[in-house]
């Protein structure tokens, strides 16, 4: 795996991506955006499959569903990678051992400005008065 791959990743991961093992040696990430961010998503697509990972499908998918919690309707977009031996390494960084999704001690060795760019991208919030929020309570 590429540098620019493995940093987009990591920032994607951090953010609202979702990664899981199957297996011994393999795993895959699933992308999901609010279909307000499909443009976003895209470009992930296009990355994703220009470094040849292996997708289940090469376009993307829209669903809708409603949230419980408070009856609202959601619309978003997603694709998923095949389970793959390449991704076993992001994993094993951000995965505990009962495959919940936790924020390494080491993040500070694997953020980069792209990283960085790709965690705001996909999950930072704009603060009114200046700056930004960067979101990393993991689901």
């Amino acid at each position: 795996m590429n540098k620019a791959l493995k940093e987009m990743l990591v920032g994607v991961i951090l953010g609202d991506a979702h990664i899981k093992k199957t297996g011994l040696n393999k795993a895959f990430i699933s992308f999901e955006q609010s279909i307000k961010k499909l443009d976003y998503l895209n470009h992930l697509l296009t990355i994703t499959k220009n470094e040849g990972l292996s997708l289940m499908n090469d376009k993307l998918r829209e669903y809708t569903r409603t949230d419980l919690r408070n009856s609202s309707i959601s619309q978003s977009g997603y694709f998923r990678t095949h389970s793959i031996e390449q991704l076993k390494p992001i994993a094993d960084l951000f995965l505990d051992y009962s495959g919940k999704k936790v924020i390494p001690l080491n993040i500070a060795e694997h953020l980069t400005p792209r990283s960085l760019a790709f965690w705001i991208m996909d999950d930072g919030q704009h603060v009114k008065n200046g700056g930004l929020t960067l979101c990393t309570t993991p689901p």
